[in-house]
């Protein structure tokens, strides 16, 4: 039988590779946001709620519901509307991975189209952010 390889993970010197391009953001405190999916060829699924977790110019951790069906590749929308701060609604994205933990689901979602700053809402060592180039 052949070993199988993490190609692709690891950099030369054996240290994990950071496969995202830009950092990410705790949020903290729940903040809801909707997401709901689409699936090629059928109208849009019903909308969803999510809690945003962390955040990055590049996408999100979302914690929702783990009846709710999802699968990693997923195409989605997200809905920021009840966030001032955040371009247009609903924003397009894809669904990059899923945590299963019991009741609950933690999943990444890649925006199709990365922020241009970090929005008001998040907040870095307890004072709020307005721009995504704070260390």
């Amino acid at each position: 039988m052949e070993e199988s390889m993490d190609v692709g993970l690891w950099d030369e010197h054996g240290q994990p590779l950071q496969r995202r391009r830009d950092q990410r953001i705790s949020v903290g405190s729940v903040l809801p946001v909707r997401l709901r999916l689409l699936p090629a060829g059928a109208p849009p699924g019903p909308w969803m709620t999510a809690d945003i977790l962390d955040i990055s110019l590049g996408g999100l951790a979302l914690l929702l519901d783990a009846a709710q069906p999802l699968r990693q590749g997923s195409s989605s929308q997200l809905d920021f509307s009840n966030h001032p701060g955040f371009p247009g609604s609903p924003l397009a994205a894809e669904l990059r991975w899923r945590e299963p933990m019991g009741e609950l689901q933690l999943v990444g979602v890649q925006l199709e189209q990365p922020l241009a700053s970090l929005p008001a809402l998040v907040t870095v060592n307890g004072t709020e952010a307005a721009r995504a180039d704070l260390p």
